[in-house]
Order: C-alpha cells, then structure tokens, then sequence
C-alpha cells in the first residue's frame, strides 16, 4: 500500500525515496534568517500576484536538497550562505501538483543588508527577474497563504530556540 500524500514531516532520506518511487518533483526551500528576522521577497509590481516568498525552486540533476536550498539562495537573493540546516521534509500538494518539498535553514551574517532588489540568475523562469528582498520579523513575515512557503515555520523557531508564535499574514 502506498502513502497518501498527507503534507506530515518526514526524515529527509525516507522523503527522497517517497519522490523516486512515485516519480514526484523535488523542491528546496530555504528560510534565511538574521537577527531573528525572515529573509522573504516579492516580485516587482508588473507581477502583483506573485506574493511574498522564501527562496525555493527544483532540485536538479545530480544536486541534493541541501544543495538546491544554498544555490536557490543565491540565484534567488544573490547572497553566498553556507551550511544548510535541514528543517523538514514533507510531501506537498496543490489542486493537481503533487511534489516533495524540504525546508533549510540558513544564517545570513549580521551585516546583510535590511533590503535590496536583486536580478535573479539562471532558475528557468524567473531567470531576469528582479526580487526585492527584505528581512522581516520572524513572526509577520506576511508569507503569502497557501503557497505552503510558511509550513515548515513552526520546525524554524524550534530550530532557533524561539518560543511559539502566532503567525501573521498580513
């Protein structure tokens, strides 16, 4: 009997092989933070229902998760972090799109600037696109609902210590 995709955490090795075996998408997503602040952007405003996201994109061939996470990054934002932390894997799904998703934590040293529009390199079609970028606070990062780009936020602050917190979308 298969296992229906459910959206729960799994370890990150039984999650790559959930992908193989059902021949699903692999995407990374990376939660940069500094200073207790979430690294999100949006996209200029010829494109207004982008909304507020995290870095993230398909894994390519041959790359691991943790790889994907740390080149998505830097196409993405343009900032060169090192040191994945994984967070969690999980299967996720929209109306038909059906994929495996694991989340990375990444520090951004102290120093990074509060914000910054950035061109976004390779990553097929974004490639050209400018990002803004900006650090919000962990809490009201406004990450866009639905896009499943908050899931993983609660493994976050468990990850940096932090106590529970409600979570805004404004």
């Amino acid at each position: 009997m298969t296992q229906p995709l459910t959206g729960h955490s799994l370890p990150l090795p039984e999650a790559r092989a959930l992908a193989r075996q059902r021949g699903l998408r692999e995407r990374a997503l990376a939660y940069v933070t500094r200073n207790g602040e979430l690294l999100v952007f949006e996209h200029t405003p010829e494109y207004p229902d982008a909304g507020v996201q995290v870095p993230a994109g398909g894994l390519e061939t041959g790359e691991t998760s943790a790889e994907a996470a740390v080149r998505e990054t830097r196409e993405e934002t343009g900032l060169e972090l090192s040191g994945p932390a994984h967070l969690a894997s999980f299967p996720w799904s929209k109306g038909e799109l059906a994929e495996v998703w694991h989340v990375f934590h990444l520090s951004a040293p102290p120093d990074t600037p509060d914000a910054w529009a950035h061109r976004v390199t390779h990553g097929g079609g974004d490639a050209g696109l400018t990002f803004l970028c900006r650090f919000a606070p962990l809490g009201a990062s406004s990450l866009t609902p639905g896009d499943g780009h908050d899931a993983a936020l609660p493994e976050l602050t468990r990850h940096l210590h932090l106590p529970p917190m409600e979570l805004s979308h404004d």
